[in-house]
C-alpha cells in the first residue's frame, strides 16, 4: 500500500494541480529519503524548476522538471503528497517541502519513513526503469490474456498470489488488488500458476482490469495511512469483497466464510468455496 490505483489517483492529481508550477523553496527535514543527492545538491536542483509532466511506472511516480531532471517517488507503505494553501505546521512525518510559485506547499510526508526519492535526468529514465524489469501495465490497452499468459508462464511454479505481487510479472499489483482480483475471478490464491487454465487465465485478466479500473475511477482505497494529495481517502475501501472480510459470509452468496493466511509472508484473504 499505495498500489496502482493509489500511485495513479496522486498522479491525475498532481499533473492536474501543480504541473505548470514553479518551485521556489526547498527543505529536506529527513535527507535520508533523498537517495541520489545531498539536501543542498537536491534543493539548488529543484529551485527554480517548473514541473512539466507527473507520469507513473508501476507504483513509482515520475515528476518531469523543466530542468532536465525527473524525480523518481515510491510512496512504500505510508508516503503521500499533500498540496496545501499555506506552509503546514512541522510534523515529524514531513521529509521533503516544496514551495511553490502559486504561494502553495507540497510536501512529502511518510510515517514509516520507507519511501524513497531518487532524482535522474529525464532521458535517463527510462533505462533505469527497464533495469528494475517492471512487468506490463495491467491497464495499459496493449496488455491482452495472451501478454498476460505469457508474463505468467515465467512465474509458472509459484502460487498465482506470489506471482501478481511480483512487479517483473505485472506491474502495479499489490496485496489489496491480488486478493480482490482473485475473488473476483474465481481463484484461489495458493494455486500453482502452472495449473491455471486458459479460462483461468482469461477470468483473472479480466478481474485485474476491472477491480483496478474501479479503484482508481473511486481515488483508490484507504485501508490504512493513504490520502490523496487533497488529504482525502479514497472511496474504494468500502466496496472491497476479500481485503480485510476474514470471518464474514461472501458477498457472492455462496455460503462461503472468508477466510485469512499468511502466504509469502503478506495476508491473504479469500473464499474457499467458489475460489478453486
Amino acid at each position: 500500500m499505495p498500489e496502482l490505483p493509489e500511485v495513479e489517483t496522486v498522479r491525475r492529481q498532481l499533473a492536474a494541480a501543480v504541473v505548470g508550477d514553479t518551485i521556489v523553496g526547498v527543505t529536506v527535514p529527513y535527507p535520508k529519503v533523498l537517495q541520489t543527492q545531498t539536501s543542498a545538491a537536491f534543493a539548488k536542483a529543484m529551485v527554480g524548476a517548473d514541473m512539466v509532466a507527473a507520469r507513473r511506472r508501476a507504483k513509482v511516480l515520475l515528476l518531469d522538471f523543466s530542468n532536465g531532471m525527473t524525480l523518481l517517488v515510491h510512496l512504500k507503505m505510508t508516503g503521500r503528497f499533500l498540496l496545501t494553501d499555506r506552509h503546514p505546521e512541522q510534523r515529524k512525518e514531513t521529509e521533503v517541502v516544496f514551495l511553490l510559485a502559486s504561494g502553495r506547499v507540497l510536501t512529502f510526508d511518510d510515517v514509516r519513513h520507507f519511501g524513497w526519492i531518487k532524482m535522474r535526468r529525464t532521458h535517463e529514465v527510462a533505462r533505469y526503469l527497464e533495469e528494475e524489469g517492471y512487468g506490463p501495465e495491467p491497464l495499459d490497452p496493449l496488455f491482452s490474456a495472451d501478454v498476460f499468459r505469457s508474463r505468467l508462464a515465467l512465474h509458472s511454479g509459484k502460487r498465482i498470489k506470489q506471482a501478481l505481487l511480483d512487479q517483473t510479472c505485472i506491474a502495479g499489483v499489490g496485496n489489496i488488488y491480488a486478493d480482490e482480483s482473485l475473488w473476483e475471478s474465481g481463484i484461489a490464491p495458493i494455486r500453482r500458476v502452472h495449473r491455471l487454465r486458459t479460462a483461468d487465465v482469461v477470468a483473472l485478466h479480466g478481474a485485474i482490469r476491472l477491480i483496478l479500473s474501479r479503484a482508481v475511477a473511486d481515488g483508490g482505497s484507504s485501508a490504512n495511512d493513504y490520502l490523496d494529495i487533497f488529504g482525502r481517502k479514497g472511496n474504494f475501501f468500502p466496496k472491497l469483497q476479500a481485503y480485510g472480510k476474514d470471518g464474514t459470509s461472501c458477498a457472492k452468496g455462496d455460503g462461503g466464510i472468508l477466510r485469512k493466511r499468511v502466504l509469502g509472508g503478506r495476508g491473504t484473504h479469500w473464499c474457499p468455496v467458489h475460489q478453486k
